[in-house]
């Protein structure tokens, strides 16, 4: 058995770290930082059904600024609530940005996230052509699940599906 407190995922995120909801009104800047390859409208479209879910208590959609209050965003992630778990995707740090715990945080507040709405896992998804992400994963006390062919816009790919089983939070 796996000890809460050494599960890195189930830590609390560093509070140097400002991360906040996703607004509308953050679509042009994540356009900007993280999904240039997409149009602005799809990149709408998604912020907007993430604000949905969260509305609907079905997931988050969070971002991490360069300070409290500003408006220069160096990443996302969301979660999503599925029927037999929580899903942790779109996560994306700037590339200036990386190596520096950004990455880890988000993964712990949507985490945090995923244990105040008693879900009872988390999985989180990653092409396998990306093995620095894939580290971080298992790092933060993920493990594997399940492999599967997904086309993620350039092709099929082989993503590996990682699970972490999620204890409520005490009161």
């Amino acid at each position: 058995m796996i000890m809460v407190s050494t599960v890195l995922a189930l830590q609390h995120p560093d509070p140097t770290i400002p991360i906040r909801p996703v607004r509308l009104t953050d679509v042009e800047e994540l356009h900007r930082v993280c999904w240039q390859d997409r149009s602005q409208s799809a990149v709408h479209r998604l912020i907007a059904r993430t604000q949905q879910f969260a509305v609907q208590g079905r997931g988050l959609g969070v971002v991490v600024m360069t300070a409290p209050g500003s408006d220069k965003l160096l990443g996302y992630g969301q979660l999503t609530a599925w029927p037999r778990c929580g899903e942790i995707s779109d996560l994306y740090v700037d590339d200036r940005y990386r190596s520096r715990g950004i990455g880890t945080a988000m993964i712990q507040y949507l985490v945090r996230t995923s244990r105040q709405m008693l879900l009872p896992a988390v999985e989180i998804g990653v092409a396998l052509s990306n093995p620095r992400a894939l580290a971080l994963y298992r790092r933060l006390g993920f493990t594997d699940d399940r492999t599967v062919q997904v086309d993620l816009g350039s092709g099929t790919e082989s993503v590996r599906y990682l699970m972490l089983d999620v204890p409520p939070l005490r009161p």
